[in-house]
């Protein structure tokens, strides 16, 4: 809630082709990190979950296409539909 907005950051990140290492909290999370840290996001300046924060900033990482990623060594499939649910098992 406390660092640059998203918006004014998620293009910098994106153009980052190393492996990154996210750390998501707020009080709890140790000033250390504050200060070491090359990004400091917010997403919204609102009280909100972890979990939610994690999720947006994935979501703009991804640019929504986690949504259709397909997983070469998937166990199991999920095949959409109206209603129920229909499970395949893989390989």
């Amino acid at each position: 809630m406390y660092g640059i907005p998203i918006d004014n950051a998620i293009d910098k990140i994106t153009q980052i082709n190393n492996k990154m290492l996210i750390i998501v909290g707020s009080e709890k999370v140790e000033g250390w990190f504050y200060y070491n840290s090359d990004y400091n996001i917010a997403i919204g300046n609102q009280p909100h979950s972890e979990v939610a924060a994690l999720a947006i900033f994935l979501d703009r990482i991804y640019k929504g296409g986690e949504l259709n990623i397909q997983f070469s060594d998937a166990k199991l499939s999920i095949i959409p539909q109206e209603r129920g649910k229909r499970v395949r098992r893989n390989g």
